[in-house]
């Protein structure tokens, strides 16, 4: 009896070890599984056929340039989409800094994309190409006609062409992302030559050009001597008055948007006329396509030696501002573009119309600082 009972208890210890070792096998390699409040919902998760769905009513991107100052710039990437009847524009953007030396000591500095700004420290780099900040948005309601303002700025010394020594690097810019423009617009606008009367005179000029455009009966001289306000060599900022005469050949070195805006002001005023100039400085290329294929003529200040950076050749100090003359700015009417061939027309006062790539066109007009003017 006590032999059956031991056999008994023998086969009940075998069974509740092997059944242990079952369970303990079991917890070791089956792998936890996710309580229900841990697996994502189905509106959390996309499915495929609702991401086919979404279409793309707008796809954009496009490259930003810092003015030429020193072989160092600061440069935006940028891309923006929107979808079919969703309204809202998704805007990606990417600061980065071109240095030929790197980034010799740390520094700060900040992005800004449609008011959202980020500060941004940088540690010393022998790269020549560093990213400094990236910012992600969304723009609700956005219309073609909406600009969406990119600024950043990096403290950092710079040494300049001609000695002058800035103490940061800024790029300040506009973009208007469209889907709207056509492959290709040619405005038809009269040729007007400078010479011989003009000589240093591209700026004015190409406003009597956009002036006659518009049924104005204008004069470029007596628009020059009349409308244009100008001041004394190596004392005047260029931006507020043309440094010197157009009419001399030598000492005469140009104005900026906001002088030819002005003009336009007031001989429009004094001839009755209801058109406005209209500052587009800072604007994207593209925005100036825009305007194109809506016929409107651009009055655009580019590095005419194509190609290749502007030389500078003057540093003056104007109440207390550093201002920088270029050799070779020149002041042209921007009249066309074709999107498939990738080039672009101008009206060249200082020479004819012609046909131009468009990718040294826009790294031309980012060189000479993004200004742009028009008249409608």
């Amino acid at each position: 009896m006590k032999k059956y009972v031991s056999c008994i208890i023998l086969i009940v210890a075998c069974i509740a070890c092997a059944t242990i070792f079952y369970v303990n096998a079991k917890t070791t390699d089956t792998p936890e599984t996710p309580s229900e409040s841990e697996v994502p919902s189905q509106s959390e998760a996309p499915s495929e056929s609702e991401e086919t769905q979404k279409k793309l009513d707008l796809s954009q991107n496009g490259t930003l340039y810092s003015e030429y100052f020193c072989p160092s710039r600061l440069r935006v990437e940028w891309n923006a989409i929107s979808y079919e009847g969703d309204g809202t524009l998704y805007i990606n953007a990417e600061l980065y800094l071109d240095s030929p030396n790197g980034i010799s000591q740390a520094c700060n500095g900040s992005f800004t994309v449609n008011g959202k700004k980020t500060d941004f420290s940088v540690k010393p780099s022998s790269e020549q190409s560093t990213l400094l900040q990236a910012i992600s948005c969304e723009i609700k309601d956005y219309s073609d006609a909406t600009a969406i303002e990119i600024s950043g700025i990096i403290g950092l010394e710079f040494v300049c062409e001609g000695g002058a020594t800035l103490n940061s690097l800024s790029i300040s810019s506009k973009i208007c992302p469209t889907s709207s423009n056509s492959e290709s617009k040619l405005i038809s606008l009269e040729h007007i030559s400078q010479y011989p009367s003009l000589p240093s005179g591209d700026e004015i000029t190409s406003l009597a050009m956009v002036l006659r455009y518009l049924k104005y009966n204008v004069n470029e001289c007596d628009l020059c001597d009349l409308y244009l306000d100008k001041g004394p060599v190596g004392f005047t900022d260029i931006s507020k008055a043309n440094a010197g005469n157009p009419r001399d050949t030598y000492n005469s070195y140009g104005c900026l948007a906001p002088v030819i805006i002005n003009s336009a002001t007031k001989f429009i005023s004094a001839n009755g006329g209801s058109h406005k100039a209209y500052d587009l400085t800072g604007y994207n290329p593209q925005e100036l396509y825009r305007q194109v294929s809506l016929g409107n003529p651009v009055i655009v200040w580019l590095c005419d030696d194509f190609g290749n950076t502007p030389s500078i050749s003057r540093i003056w100090i104007v109440d207390g501002k550093t201002v920088f003359l270029k050799s070779n700015m020149a002041c042209m009417v921007l009249v066309g573009y074709d999107n498939t061939k990738g080039t672009v027309t101008l009206a060249n006062p200082a020479g004819n119309t012609f046909t131009l790539d468009m990718e040294m066109f826009e790294q031309g007009y980012a060189d000479m600082g993004s200004y742009a003017v028009i008249v409608k």
